[in-house]
């Protein structure tokens, strides 16, 4: 099992990773992918959507909430050992899948193609903020992989109590 804070922010090194590589090359071979103006604009407008995606995974709208999935979880008796996000910080597969496209299409067609996997950590570093934020608020953890046919479902197991929690609970 994975916890799903974890395996959002190896998605997120993951695609930065193939965003270093992509840019570096494509600027190597073809220039830089955009100019100062155009990439400011680019940021601006990834940082946009972004804010808006975050927002909507925020509600419980059908296919875009992200905060059903969650309380949608299945309870576990205890937190299961999960896969380290320090021992693991890549996923070598979703590696090659975002990197070769980007590089090969930026190579081919337009150099700001290099930059598309940002857009994927953008919105992948929101999704762990709600979960954070989620688990902080419902003092549960999030855990992908409790079944072995459907490994996006979700479950939780209780988190730990925070000593700062601990003690503005305790009577005085």
């Amino acid at each position: 099992m994975d916890r799903y804070v974890h395996h959002e922010l190896r998605s997120v090194y993951t695609a930065l990773a193939a965003l270093a590589i992509s840019v570096t090359a494509t600027s190597g071979v073809r220039g830089a992918p955009l100019t100062a103006f155009g990439l400011g604009w680019f940021l601006m407008a990834m940082l946009a959507f972004t804010v808006v995606y975050t927002l909507l995974g925020a509600t419980r709208l059908k296919w875009v909430g992200e905060i059903r999935d969650f309380e949608a979880a299945v309870p576990l008796e205890e937190a299961p050992t999960g896969v380290s996000l320090r021992r693991h910080p890549l996923n070598w597969w979703l590696f090659i899948v975002m990197l070769v496209p980007s590089f090969a299409l930026a190579l081919a067609w337009e150099p700001w193609v290099a930059l598309l996997p940002l857009w994927s950590a953008l919105a992948w570093s929101g999704q762990a903020w709600l979960a954070v934020d989620w688990e902080r608020k419902h003092g549960r953890v999030l855990w992908r992989g409790h079944d072995q046919n459907a490994p996006w479902k979700l479950s939780y197991s209780p988190g730990r109590t925070s000593q700062g929690t601990a003690r503005r609970t305790a009577p005085a």
